[in-house]
């Protein structure tokens, strides 16, 4: 890339032996205005002095909240250096390593990717920077395409385990220093796997804020699916003591070639997806006083988010609030949405309360309105937080006419208790109920509740737990077939556990696993996925932290996933056993890093009939600096 130069990188990996997602959110301690760091320990000179970016900093722009994390151990919480050490290319990938997770896929990194929470695609929410994303591709038929939200575009990833949904919150990358920051990734691998990124950032003096960032990729699978992506994001802004203002928009395309539905041995096997086209966007204007981090703090948001989809032959259904099933209309035609956002509320002595009204306007259908109130309480051993939510908006499949829908209100009230009486033992209890007003063939109460205990014994924390809910009829995955249906499913209980922590020395684990005693619709019986990493910097022989070095060993396994259908038996995924590995080597501030995924060759899909790839291997560079 002309004018760049390849030099020093600057994903720091973190301290020794800690595990890649064990980080608790970090409470913004940026002082309101200019700084100059007058006064630091030696072994912070030191650091300064090998990895140079800026001692001047302007005050933080706006942060969309993220509640409490409350769990028993390590929360599910990244940072930006951690999404980026952790190996996951996308989203989805990411979310498959927390318990009730269940992730799909259509191969690699161009086909779609979805999830289920205990059984329900539906009940995986999003939120960036404050804004509610909504599915609004109605051929998801409300279920997220998880591999369309840009996972390299965050600053943090904090995720909240209800009992009955999991609420995902991002945070999208800002930058705070007054010196220009310069970054760009270059990886390559199997499956003609290309990938690029580049980023640039700058606060000038007067408080302004400057971003702007790219990625490219193309890849070819081995059954089609291959393709191409472009994302670009851009921000301005301006921040000042507490007060902040900026605008931001970030634009996903992604080209699809039509992807082949084989069996194990490659054989035909039923129809699979055409090509496609389809353009996202993510926009918002936004004003506010404070950080949901601490203090007082108000936040107004005027949000956009479309979907185009150009495909050269396909249909599009609109989606309405209105509770009218929907008509088919031609492709090449926009769904898009206005979220308008009001938020505020206080932080401050272990006391969080806060008030959310959310209003979105469909284009041409009318408007729904969702308000929305949270308090937590943490102090000592105990911690609790109570949620509620009136009249959030769900695509739910009709019946009557196969492949289409109509929204209908979901309200929700859950409580979380978490008692930790000796810092090694700690027990939570959450309980959560969600009330539906006209979804058919559903009941209008679904009553969640999920109990979970653990003892840490040196820095490894041991936890287990049971999650139970009443009778359901969860979302299908249409995304990947038309007549992959919704389903009733009987009261679910899951047993899970997890080992979370450092092992020994620079060693640690993340093991999880979770039985439901059977398999369900779009859920496993069985379902577990394991990591042993060694991290260090190695600092009797690179005293100055110029030396780190991550290396884990993965595994992931599950037993076969039914699909139902619409059209005939129900459908099963293989199930798999999955041992894959992951490098990264920094060097000052350039890190290299080496994936191996599926080291043995093991054949499986995640979905019927859509075989995932064989010995994958995707390898590159990451590097920053500071002009």
């Amino acid at each position: 890339m002309p004018g760049v130069v390849l030099c020093v990188l600057g994903v720091r990996l973190g301290a020794q032996g800690a595990p890649e997602d064990s980080a608790r959110a970090r409470t913004d301690t940026l002082p309101a205005r200019d700084t100059t760091r007058r006064r630091v320990s030696k072994a912070d000179s030191i650091l300064l002095s090998y990895h140079p970016d800026t001692t001047r900093i302007r005050a933080p722009l706006l942060r969309g909240e993220a509640p409490p994390l409350l769990s028993v151990g390590p929360s599910y919480h990244w940072d930006r250096e951690q999404l980026f050490a952790s190996g996951a290319l996308t989203l989805a990938e990411l979310l498959a390593r927390i318990p009730g997770v269940t992730a799909f896929s259509g191969g690699w990194i161009s086909t779609p990717m979805a999830g289920s929470y205990f059984g329900d695609p539906a009940r995986m929410r999003v939120f960036y920077d404050g804004v509610e994303l909504d599915p609004l591709n109605p051929e998801t038929h409300n279920v997220h395409d998880l591999a369309t939200i840009d996972l390299w575009t965050l600053q943090e990833v904090g995720v909240e385990r209800g009992a009955n949904e999991l609420r995902v919150y991002l945070r999208s990358w800002t930058v705070d220093h007054t010196t220009p920051y310069t970054r760009a990734d270059v990886l390559t691998g199997n499956e003609e796997t290309n990938l690029y990124r580049a980023f640039y950032g700058q606060r000038p003096r007067g408080g302004e804020a400057i971003q702007f960032a790219a990625q490219q990729f193309t890849d070819v699978a081995r059954f089609g699916g291959g393709g191409s992506g472009t994302s670009l994001l851009g921000r301005l802004g301006w921040a000042s003591g507490p007060w902040a203002v900026d605008a931001f928009a970030d634009r996903y395309r992604r080209g699809r070639d039509p992807l082949s539905r084989v069996d194990l041995s490659g054989a035909p096997a039923g129809t699979g997806l055409p090509d496609f086209e389809g353009t996202w966007t993510n926009a918002y204007v936004r004003g506010g006083y404070g950080t949901p981090d601490h203090g007082l703090w108000a936040q107004v948001i005027a949000g956009s988010e479309s979907f185009k989809n150009s495909s050269p032959k396909a249909t599009a259904t609109t989606i309405s609030p209105t509770g009218t099933p929907t008509t088919a209309t031609p492709a090449d035609t926009v769904n898009s949405e206005s979220q308008y956002v009001a938020a505020g509320g206080f932080s401050r002595w272990g006391i969080r309360v806060s008030g959310t009204e959310r209003l979105r306007v469909y284009a041409g259908h009318g408007t729904t309105s969702s308000p929305s109130v949270r308090a937590s309480f943490e102090s000592g051993p105990l911690a609790l937080q109570v949620f509620g939510e009136q009249n959030a908006p769900t695509a739910w499949p009709t019946t009557a006419v196969p492949g289409r829908y109509q929204l209908i209100p979901v309200s929700t009230e859950e409580a979380t208790a978490r008692l930790t009486p000796l810092p090694f033992i700690s027990f939570l209890a959450d309980v959560s109920r969600s009330t539906s007003t006209g979804a058919p063939d559903a009941p209008p109460t679904s009553l969640a509740m999920r109990a979970e205990a653990g003892v840490r014994l040196g820095q490894l924390w041991f936890a287990g737990g049971v999650v139970t809910r009443d009778t359901a009829r969860v979302a299908g995955l249409a995304l990947y077939d038309s007549t992959y249906a919704p389903a009733g499913v009987g009261r679910t209980t899951g047993l899970y556990g997890s080992i979370r922590g450092v092992l020994w020395r620079a060693i640690s684990a993340d093991i999880e696993g979770i039985d439901y005693g059977s398999d369900a619709p779009y859920r496993p019986k069985y379902q577990a996925r394991g990591a042993l990493t060694l991290q260090s910097e190695w600092l009797r022989r690179f005293p100055r932290h110029t030396f780190a070095i991550k290396l884990s060993g993965i595994v992931d396994y599950s037993t076969a996933t039914p699909f139902p259908t619409t059209a005939g038996p129900t459908q099963f995924s293989t199930g798999a056993v999955v041992l894959s590995s992951l490098l990264e080597i920094r060097i000052l501030r350039g890190t290299l890093t080496w994936q191996y995924r599926n080291m043995f060759g093991y054949p499986y899909n995640l979905v019927p009939g859509y075989v995932m790839p064989r010995q994958t291997n995707i390898y590159g560079i990451r590097w920053d600096f500071w002009n």
